[in-house]
């Protein structure tokens, strides 16, 4: 049987995949403005208390664009860019892609995105304490998906939970792919 390592990566894709029929649906007309994302989030959230991995945490914040009504056959997505920055100068990134949401009820949504990113971290080392403390990413390039649950306190303010993966899935790297899963709180701010 496989490695919970070597499925991890299968894991999450299958977990996007399924929530994408979902999660695809159209905005609502009253999500329509721009949105501005703050997002305090728990680094390497896999390995915690190993304490042989990056650790600290991550400030993330995303601009989003109105959804795209050119693109309605596939659920009006936002384009989104983000930038995470480590608090313990581990790896830090910067990612552009799309985002769909969706209403479950009156006060909650869900959303998921994917995208391309760019990291600083390790991509690959020959020095074993480097490789027993950070994560060995195997590619500059990387994917980047997420999923999250967000409450709406207000006309424009929602806050919620979110996971983010990035990897380079073996399609734009190959060899080491430890990946990053980042987890915390998020705010959102919808202007016009």
């Amino acid at each position: 049987m496989p490695s919970s390592k070597k499925l991890r990566p299968l894991i999450s894709a299958a977990a996007i995949g399924l929530s994408f029929p979902s999660l695809a649906g159209v905005a609502n007309a009253q999500d329509d403005g721009r949105q501005i994302r703050v997002a305090v989030m728990q680094h390497d959230v896999l390995h915690l208390g190993a304490g042989d991995r990056e650790s600290g945490l991550n400030l993330e914040v995303a601009l989003l664009s109105r959804p795209i009504a050119a693109l309605a056959t596939v659920g009006r997505p936002r384009v989104y860019v983000s930038g995470s920055v480590n608090s313990d100068g581990d790896t830090n990134f910067a990612a552009v892609g799309l985002a769909w949401r969706r209403d479950l009820s009156e006060r909650f949504s869900g959303e998921i995105q994917f995208g391309y990113a760019l990291h600083d971290g390790v991509v690959d080392t020959i020095n074993p304490v480097e490789a027993q403390s950070r994560l060995l990413l195997g590619s500059r390039d990387l994917f980047r998906s997420a999923l999250s649950l967000d409450w709406k306190a207000s006309e424009d303010t929602r806050i919620g939970l979110q996971w983010v993966h990035l990897s380079h899935g073996q399609i734009l790297g190959d060899g080491r792919n430890q990946g990053i899963d980042t987890a915390g709180l998020v705010m959102t701010y919808r202007f016009p």
